[in-house]
């Protein structure tokens, strides 16, 4: 090698001395990936809910199912007896449609026996035949006799008999024992019949008198021959005074009568409508029908009272109601007890043959028997749900709400039925950020809090559920928070099954 050679290889190799050394690689296993925390699942999410008050202080039971599989997806308390308040028109709904189908419709028949003659007389009775319409009101009563006379009766040479016996239960909601309602003629503690007019009630119309020092006006909305009546103690006043009204309801075999004390300020022009209940629903549409014949120029030398129509009686005119799905809207929408009640006995004469709330109760076990539920599993006492000795699991409630919503026959029906969140009925005022995502059934007593019914999710399915409160220690409102922030979780849910952030 030569001199030149040499040199540069003594400097490359003092170069490369002096160049720091490279650290050594990092092995990839010793690297750790921190992932982000998965959003939670519905499941997660609904058992939060436990830890809440609504668990730990009050009574309840919660049962969700997925109603496209069937399975159940959460269930704490599930099978726990709870007292429903009105979530127990959904088995009284459910029932009816299962039965008689949605296009059943309850009739009010007017018969006759003997011969009308060319000149309007009829030579024998009348009887006006009632089957629990409970959407019979004032308006029907006036067509039934407007018919009569197109029919050509006039006169009648006997008597009118009014036939209640398709509902052999007496007038008295079974199961509410509330004395003071039954004292104020409460109009959501209903009396019941099969004649039933204006949901079995009496409106007070009452506005001020001529002159200060006069008897305020109080009159009734619907005139009746004799059986409500009403006496004013109400004094008119200056128009500076205080409107300040009370009413009172008496009760005798014979009538059922209002005393209505207070002052009326002179000034006070609107007009108030206060309306109760009356004691006897058959006396009182046997008075109301009276008093409307008797005006209408029909005249009958007979009776006017209750008796049972002989088979042989020909039908004259016939009033129908609306379809039974139409009923159960209103029924359940509005939560209607009277409406409960009446479908539920004329279920119960359909069925089994008894027009009694137990014969009805007693359709309402048949038809729960069809899905594997035994008598066991729900402690009835009415349709309406107005009763704290009535016992229902949420998962019977889930059942049911499974069962029609799989039955092609009477799903849309039922599921109409519902109040929907934000919208309308006894839940229009809820969840109104997003309309038409619940559909339910609602149920309110002192201290009890529940709602049923279906819920829809951003993943496209559809839950059915039940949540019942009991002994919510007046947190009514507070319990009512807690069911509608479930409902937001729910419908949260992604195509995932988790809950979109």
């Amino acid at each position: 090698m030569n001199v030149l050679a040499l040199a540069l290889l003594a400097l490359q190799t003092s170069f490369a001395g002096d160049r720091p050394t490279p650290p050594e690689p990092v092995p990839v296993h010793d690297v750790v990936a921190v992932p982000a925390p998965p959003p939670p699942s519905l499941v997660d999410e609904l058992r939060s809910f436990e830890s809440s008050w609504v668990f730990k202080k009050a009574t309840s039971g919660l049962h969700v199912v997925d109603l496209q599989s069937g399975e159940e997806v959460y269930a704490v308390g599930a099978d726990a007896l709870l007292v429903p308040a009105s979530t127990m028109k959904v088995l009284t709904a459910s029932t009816a449609l299962h039965f008689l189908g949605p296009s059943f419709r309850f009739t009010t028949d007017v018969r006759k026996t003997g011969k009308l003659d060319a000149a309007g007389t009829l030579h024998g009775d009348l009887y006006v035949v009632g089957h629990g319409d409970p959407t019979f009101v004032v308006e029907k009563m006036w067509k039934m006799i407007v018919d009569l006379r197109l029919a050509g009766i006039t006169r009648i040479e006997g008597s009118v008999f009014f036939d209640d016996t398709y509902h052999p239960d007496g007038p008295v909601l079974p199961g509410w024992n509330k004395p003071e309602d039954d004292d104020r003629g409460t109009p959501y503690f209903s009396t019941l019949s099969a004649l039933t007019l204006n949901s079995n009630t009496t409106v007070l119309v009452i506005g001020p008198g001529a002159e200060v020092g006069s008897k305020a006006v109080v009159q009734l909305e619907t005139p009746t021959h004799g059986y409500v009546e009403v006496e004013s103690e109400v004094s008119t006043v200056s128009a500076s005074g205080r409107k300040d009204i009370r009413v009172e309801r008496k009760v005798t075999p014979d009538s059922t009568s209002f005393e209505v004390t207070g002052t009326w300020p002179i000034d006070e022009t609107d007009r108030m409508t206060v309306r109760r209940t009356v004691a006897d629903p058959t006396a009182h549409f046997i008075a109301a029908f009276r008093a409307m014949a008797e005006s209408q120029g029909i005249a009958v030398t007979g009776r006017w009272e209750r008796g049972k129509a002989p088979s042989s009686a020909e039908e004259v005119v016939s009033v129908e109601s609306a379809p039974l799905s139409s009923v159960l809207a209103d029924m359940n929408k509005s939560s209607l007890n009277l409406f409960a009640e009446q479908v539920l006995r004329t279920v119960g004469a359909e069925v089994t043959g008894e027009g009694s709330t137990a014969g009805g109760i007693e359709a309402i076990h048949q038809y729960l028997e069809t899905l594997g539920i035994g008598p066991e599993e729900a402690t009835l006492v009415n349709g309406s749900g107005l009763s704290r000795e009535a016992r229902v699991a949420p998962s019977v409630l889930t059942a049911v709400l499974v069962d029609m919503a799989k039955d092609p026959k009477v799903s849309p029906e039922f599921q109409a039925s519902l109040a929907i969140a934000g919208t309308d009925g006894t839940l229009w005022a809820r969840l109104r950020d997003q309309p038409g995502r619940m559909r339910g059934k609602t149920g309110t007593l002192d201290n009890v809090i529940c709602l049923t019914g279906y819920l829809d999710a951003d993943n496209g399915r559809r839950y059915a559920f039940a949540w019942l409160v009991n002994d919510t220690g007046g947190r009514q409102q507070a319990t009512r928070d807690v069911h509608d922030q479930f409902a937001r979780r729910v419908f949260a849910i992604d195509d995932g099954g988790v809950v979109s952030p």
